[in-house]
């Protein structure tokens, strides 16, 4: 029982620092630089993006995707949104589901299996 309540509390937490980045966070658009792949252990290929955006001030940072793909969404060249804190734009995040929501909606499925398992035990 603690460690499922530690859990629900870990996704409370980085849930709750999602919402605040999406709150203060500058967008901007991003130009795609380089897609990369990876062989996965099942044989096909998982593709991420690369992509370089200005701040506000005119400097330039590269922001890689956070999940892989299994196809190849935004070709070199394409230009994406991007969203960073303007104090840390180092850790920027390509805005679209996956990029965002995509550990959150893990996390948050675990945890509600996870529920699901302990309250039908009850």
């Amino acid at each position: 029982m603690i460690l499922l309540a530690l859990f629900v509390l870990f996704n409370g937490y980085i849930l709750t620092r999602k919402i605040l980045f999406l709150r203060v966070a500058v967008s901007t658009i991003g130009i795609v630089k380089k897609v990369g792949s990876e062989s996965s252990d099942s044989g096909s290929s998982v593709y991420y993006q690369n992509v370089e955006f200005d701040n506000d001030q005119g400097k330039t940072f590269t922001v890689s995707s956070v999940m892989g793909s299994s196809s190849v969404r935004d070709s070199e060249g394409s230009a994406v949104k991007v969203l960073y804190l303007s104090d840390d734009p180092e850790n920027a995040v390509i805005n679209d589901f996956k990029n965002i929501w995509g550990f959150e909606s893990i996390v948050f499925v675990i945890a509600c299996v996870a529920l699901y398992v302990y309250f039908e035990q009850i």
